[in-house]
């Protein structure tokens, strides 16, 4: 019996090494938070690579209003969060947001997380706007109560198919009187794409979490500086701006046009912009007719779209043609003169022969 026994235990340590504890392959939520607008879901994996699903569930007295799934793939020993928009417009006052976690089917946890639409106490301040682009976010807050400021912390969330592609948070925000606070996208974005940017804002005190969302789709983005454009006889200067995270592919197209003509068109390539980076663009011209011209300078992307454009007008004089040069007049006798020296020097010559 005794030696029956050091066998199992052996072979159960055999199947140890080779089959890791069911705890290192599974998955628990970590934290989780919800309100009227939004829910996100923490999760944390064990050693093993895994995939699975979140269910997410809105519940009024116990019945389910709304649900959301989004699948979610995890690498060993990592974390991470799952963020959606409730659907549902509220019609009553307390919910309870709940949250599953399943793999291959097989429920791993759960949590639910109650909240009251509208908040039962209100935060010392109030979001006036939020609105987001390709190149950032403008969040404008006041206070409720010019003679009860607040502080609060403001969570920056950039997000795209439910997963957090960029965050940034700014501490301790004094909301004294109406307070902008922006933040610039430091992240490349793709071209005619629809992100998702959400606001969790903490209150110090009260002790409130909100979240606020908004969503834009992504572009291409320039401007020409006004100041920095110069058109004369020999050609075009144009200094460009990049106004956006998506970068700018382009050209600088500048056409002149008179008396109802076709235009003669010129074109220059920058260099690929982005956010706050800028470059001059050269373009030369050579032998233009003179007239005056109507300029019209153009900033398309490749497709074709004009993103900015600058008008002006060009004078090309008429050249002036040089005056000749008058035959200086010759004296009549010292012509003559000219020829009896000549008659003399080839009679002399005959003589000497």
């Amino acid at each position: 019996m005794k030696y029956i026994s050091l066998f199992i235990i052996t072979f159960l340590l055999i199947l140890a090494t080779f089959y890791p504890a069911a705890s290192e392959s599974q998955v628990e939520i970590t934290s989780i938070f919800s309100d009227e607008n939004t829910m996100d879901v923490t999760l944390l994996s064990g050693n093993e690579p895994l995939q699975g699903q979140i269910i997410f569930k809105l519940s009024h007295k116990g019945d389910v209003i709304e649900t959301q799934t989004m699948d979610f793939d995890m690498a060993g020993n990592s974390e991470t969060t799952k963020i959606i928009m409730w659907k549902t417009r509220p019609q009553f006052v307390n919910y309870v947001a709940g949250a599953s976690v399943y793999l291959n089917g097989e429920l791993k946890d759960e949590t639910s997380y109650p909240f009251s639409y509208g908040l039962v106490v209100w935060p010392r301040f109030q979001v006036v706007d939020l609105s987001a682009d390709s190149s950032g976010i403008d969040l404008l807050v006041k206070p409720r109560s010019m003679t009860n400021p607040a502080v609060a912390d403001f969570v920056f969330q950039l997000i795209q198919e439910g997963d957090i592609i960029y965050t940034e948070t700014k501490y301790n925000i004094p909301v004294i009187q109406s307070t902008q606070v922006l933040i610039n996208w430091p992240i490349l974005l793709d071209e005619d794409t629809d992100y998702i940017v959400r606001v969790k804002a903490f209150s110090h005190t009260p002790n409130i979490t909100s979240s606020y969302v908004t969503i834009f789709t992504s572009s291409q983005d320039v401007e020409i500086d006004d100041d920095d454009v110069e058109v004369d006889d020999f050609g075009a200067s144009v200094t460009l701006y990049g106004r956006s995270q998506v970068p700018f592919k382009g050209k600088v197209e500048v056409q002149l046009t008179s008396d109802g003509s076709e235009p003669l068109v010129f074109t220059g390539t920058p260099e690929v912009l982005t956010l706050n980076r800028d470059d001059t663009v050269g373009i030369l011209w050579d032998g233009l007719a003179p007239d005056t011209y109507h300029v019209n300078i153009l900033v398309k992307t490749l497709s074709g779209e004009i993103l900015d454009r600058y008008e002006t007008v060009l004078e090309i004089p008429e050249r002036a043609v040089p005056l000749s040069q008058p035959t200086q007049p010759q004296t009549p006798g010292f012509s003559v003169l000219m020829g009896i020296m000549g008659i003399i020097a080839v009679v002399a010559m005959f003589r000497n022969q």
